[in-house]
């Protein structure tokens, strides 16, 4: 199952690139800015950690890829598992990088046209409580010491509650989007700030 889903996860990758494609040729005709820097630098660790997380699989399968002629022991794992940490923090911050865009195409999708100070108040408020798990479960999962690839015995009990580890994951995901989010907003205030200070 584990080999499964990490296929399908990097058939979606490739979809998403190919959906994006125009992305790339746009980012290296227009003019640097705070977002287009730190958008092209979270995508170039984002391709990093998913070329490493795509050889170690391969090297370490024994269902789908068998059949390949090289594989990998203990130290390859661990490179995986770093590497899928490391793919779960930055692809969240990826997803905060987006945050507009998704929460625009959310609003048309579901018929929200016109601002309302309830709803953003209520979805702020949804995403703040999230965070607030995100950062309890980061420490839950002992995930500043899976970043840092220390050795550790402190592994999820999936005989209990594998529910509640998927939850967490998302809301740390939920914690580090939101947290990219918001201070990219701020320093693009205080970019434009100084711009018009400047003129």
């Amino acid at each position: 199952m584990h080999e499964i889903a990490g296929t399908v996860m990097f058939a979606l990758l490739i979809v998403h690139n190919t959906f994006n494609r125009r992305w790339y040729a746009r980012a290296a005709k227009t003019r640097r800015n705070l977002r287009l820097s730190v958008d092209i630098v979270i995508i170039f660790f984002l391709t990093a950690t998913m070329i490493v997380l795509l050889t170690t699989s391969l090297m370490i399968s024994r269902s789908l890829f068998d059949f390949l002629p090289f594989g990998g022991g203990s130290s390859t794992r661990q490179i995986h598992g770093l590497a899928a940490y490391w793919a779960l923090l930055v692809v969240s911050i990826h997803v905060g990088m987006r945050w507009s865009k998704i929460m625009g195409v959310t609003s048309r999708l579901f018929g929200f046209v016109e601002r309302s100070a309830v709803r953003t108040a209520i979805l702020q408020m949804t995403a703040l409580a999230i965070a607030g798990y995100g950062i309890n479960s980061f420490f839950v999962l002992g995930l500043w010491s899976r970043l840092k690839a220390e050795i550790t015995m402190d592994f999820w009990d999936f005989s209990q509650a594998p529910f509640e580890f998927f939850v967490r994951l998302g809301s740390i995901i939920g914690l580090f989007a939101c947290a990219t989010h918001y201070t990219m907003t701020v320093l693009n205030i205080w970019s434009k700030s100084r711009s018009w200070r400047a003129s």
